[in-house]
């Protein structure tokens, strides 16, 4: 899991980038709701957490991983049908949670299908490395996103 800010900021860059012409104030409500809900499975774990620092792919629950991606798809193609836009907006929110953590966190993709880990080694193991790391990539993607929106006319600088 990279950090909640950088869940939100990420996902509404891709919906900035590569769905403009959907892009309001609803959908980017939508697109950052859909990124972090997520992680709500991690609740369950967050006293160990506290405690070592980190979550681990282990304290997700199958909804973290692929069956979780596939409701979540589902969902979005079912409001697709009554908001193009909203249903877009879940979709990138989902999708882009799911492929941020398969590219900078060990994460088990193909769970309960299988248990193995998958780590692509994009991001630091160590802890204090991880942690600057986290707050490079959630301030450079805050720091696009907002000239993102800043270009589409939505937010001023």
């Amino acid at each position: 899991m990279l950090n909640t800010l950088g869940h939100i900021f990420f996902a509404n860059l891709l919906l900035v980038f590569g769905a403009p012409s959907i892009v309001s104030p609803t959908t980017l409500m939508v697109t950052s709701i859909a990124a972090v809900i997520t992680d709500l499975d991690h609740l369950a774990h967050l006293r160990t957490a506290l405690k070592t620092h980190r979550f681990k792919s282990e304290t997700r629950t199958m909804w973290h991983e692929l069956p979780g991606l596939l409701l979540a798809m589902t969902v979005s193609v079912a409001v697709t049908f009554f908001s193009a836009p909203l249903g877009q907006s879940l979709l990138v929110g989902f999708v882009s949670h799911y492929f941020l953590d398969l590219l900078t966190r060990p994460t088990r993709p193909f769970y309960p299908l299988s248990e193995k880990i998958v780590f692509l080694g994009l991001a630091p193991r160590n802890l204090k490395k991880l942690t600057a790391y986290d707050a490079v990539i959630t301030a450079a993607f805050g720091v696009i996103l907002i000239a993102g929106l800043h270009g589409q006319g939505i937010f001023s600088i």
